[in-house]
């Protein structure tokens, strides 16, 4: 069972490291975030990266697990504001906006609302204000802003 253990460990601290890092030679210090974030020594990560253990303690596989999901959550919420952004732009039917719907409906949260940082709590309230709002004199609209050469041509359906 310690093989199998050592084993998960390794592939979420893995796509931890795959999250974190901001690029080429960033490896080292993405490990003393993912560290210092979830509590965990930077030795025992160093080591389950490049020379892995036999085994590995319970609690160090909890925590590293607990990032993972944290960070998954973090991500899936990421996902759920870019599809509200997107779908209040472009529209709710738009091929992007549909598919990273299905993406939230597999992960099982629904495409609406479904950044709510805290359980009860969404932020589907607070953008509809903002969107309900004046619109800001400084800043283009968005039939403004759709109607380019270059985004006209990439976006023309054949």
């Amino acid at each position: 069972m310690p093989d199998a253990d050592v084993m998960r460990a390794r592939s979420a601290f893995d796509e931890l490291l795959r999250f974190e890092t901001r690029g080429p030679g960033d490896t080292a210090n993405a490990m003393r975030r993912i560290a210092t974030r979830a509590a965990i020594p930077f030795g025992k990560l160093w080591a389950l990266r490049y020379r892995p253990p036999k085994e590995i303690a319970s609690h160090i596989l909890a925590r590293i697990e607990a990032a993972h999901a944290a960070e998954c959550e973090r991500q899936l919420r990421r996902l759920a504001h870019d599809v509200e952004v997107t779908a209040a732009a472009v529209g709710s039917a738009h091929p992007a906006v549909v598919a990273s719907a299905a993406v939230l409906r597999a992960a099982g949260r629904p495409p609406e609302g479904a950044a709510a940082s805290r359980p009860g709590r969404s932020p589907a309230p607070a953008l509809a204000a903002v969107a309900a709002g004046p619109p800001d004199q400084g800043l283009p609209a968005l039939a403004d802003l759709t109607d380019l050469p270059l985004w006209r041509a990439a976006n023309e359906e054949e």
